[in-house]
């Protein structure tokens, strides 16, 4: 007897979480593994959202663009998704995303998509975030909380992978519970590793963690339990890496830093560039270590930079100091700044955006706005908000940040109309 639950139909596209939109006789399914243009053979799953998924069976007729993954476990992890498609065609989809965001806005339809890639399509990442389930280290499943061991995650620069792989060696026995962990490059071939713990700990994993810390590719080790108290480290957890233009940042363990060196020296040139801060009142909003910061601060006439985490804030005003660079860094919610008259903003939030900011009436003041965005779906709502503010686009540009994902750092600057 037939499986009533297989269905056959055609990818329309592949939507921002990288899954296929497929077109069927039971309607639109959303399925990972697939690519705009083939008919695929799927398996009817659940609604989540209000979203139907499916499980991709047969690829009845492949796209021209379909690769082998060069990763056996990508699609068991999920974290690739991208990683059949030719980088052609990856470019495409995300151009695509970044199109949408803009599209209908004032000025977009003059504005190409200008486009920044990655030097290279594996072994680019500089940091990664893993999770635990009791002894099992690795990525979670795609869509599903569940964490599988990969054998070797190739998108990762090699001290990373060692890294990983010291850290399974030496934690993995001792892991209780449930939580995350972040590995980070630092300098040139040492890795910082941070655990955050979701439930108490045995003192076993304190001892395999000092353990850990004296591995030759370890540089320092950090562990958090629950969300009090203060952490227990061994080592050197302070983070040294690529940024603010030619040098290099420092900053804490687990502070945000973008994952591509490279691609990241790009980008912030570029943010400097259309900025045009050079005798302006500049504001800054999400400034972190000073990714930005130091390179607007070397020719604005004031700059005030906003962050909400202490201890990236005092990171960032080293990171200055060593720089000779003045600016007034603080500590506060980047979604109400602090008030004065500004030339130019420049902000760079988290997944979520800056809703509250462009609704705010620090707009439409400042002549010039660069918005930096990981994520095109807030960025495409925000722009609408801009733009109704008396605000156009004149320069788009996508940034590959993450070869292989579906993600993609974008950048608009505002204008005031």
């Amino acid at each position: 007897m037939p499986d009533k639950r297989l269905v056959q139909g055609d990818v329309r596209a592949v939507g921002r979480g990288g899954d296929a939109v497929v077109e069927t006789a039971k309607g639109v399914v959303l399925v990972p593994g697939a690519l705009p243009g083939e008919r695929v053979e799927l398996a009817l799953g659940s609604s989540r959202r209000g979203a139907a998924r499916g499980r991709l069976t047969r690829v009845l007729r492949a796209a021209t663009e379909r690769r082998e993954p060069s990763c056996v476990d990508a699609s068991r992890c999920g974290g690739c998704p991208l990683m059949i498609a030719t980088p052609d065609l990856q470019r495409r989809i995300k151009e695509g995303f970044v199109r949408d965001a803009c599209r209908g806005l004032p000025g977009a339809d003059r504005s190409e998509i200008e486009w920044v890639t990655s030097p290279a399509e594996l072994g680019y990442r500089r940091r990664a975030r893993l999770a635990w389930h009791r002894g099992t280290i690795g990525y979670r499943q795609l869509h599903s909380k569940r964490v599988t061991d990969i054998r070797e995650c190739v998108v990762l620069m090699k001290p990373l992978r060692a890294g990983w792989d010291e850290a399974r060696e030496q934690l993995a026995s001792s892991l209780r519970g449930t939580g995350e962990i972040q590995l980070q490059l630092t300098g040139a071939d040492r890795v910082v590793v941070d655990l955050h713990a979701n439930e108490d700990q045995p003192p076993e994993l304190f001892e395999s963690c000092e353990a850990l810390s004296t591995r030759p590719v370890v540089a320092g080790v950090t562990l958090r339990v629950g969300t009090s108290g203060h952490p227990a480290t061994w080592g050197e957890t302070r983070v040294v890496i690529p940024g603010g233009g030619d040098g290099t940042l420092d900053g804490p363990g687990g502070a945000f830093s973008q994952a591509n060196d490279e691609v990241n020296a790009k980008l912030v040139s570029t943010v400097v560039e259309l900025s045009e801060p050079a005798g302006l009142r500049v504001l800054e909003l999400h400034c972190g270590i000073g990714n930005f910061t130091v390179g607007l601060a070397a020719s604005a006439k004031t700059l005030v930079a906003v962050e909400q985490d202490p201890r990236a804030v005092e990171a960032c005003q080293r990171n200055l100091k060593g720089r000779g660079l003045h600016a007034r860094v603080v500590v506060g919610d980047a979604n109400q700044p602090p008030k004065g008259q500004y030339d130019v903003v420049v902000l760079d939030p988290p997944r979520q955006g800056s809703k509250t900011l462009f609704e705010s009436n620090l707009l439409p003041g400042p002549k010039r706005l660069i918005y930096v965005s990981c994520d095109t779906a807030t960025l495409g709502r925000d722009l609408r908000l801009a733009t109704a503010k008396g605000y156009r686009i004149d320069r788009i540009v996508g940034f590959d940040m993450f070869p292989q994902t579906a993600h993609l750092e974008s950048l608009v600057r505002l204008v005031r109309a």
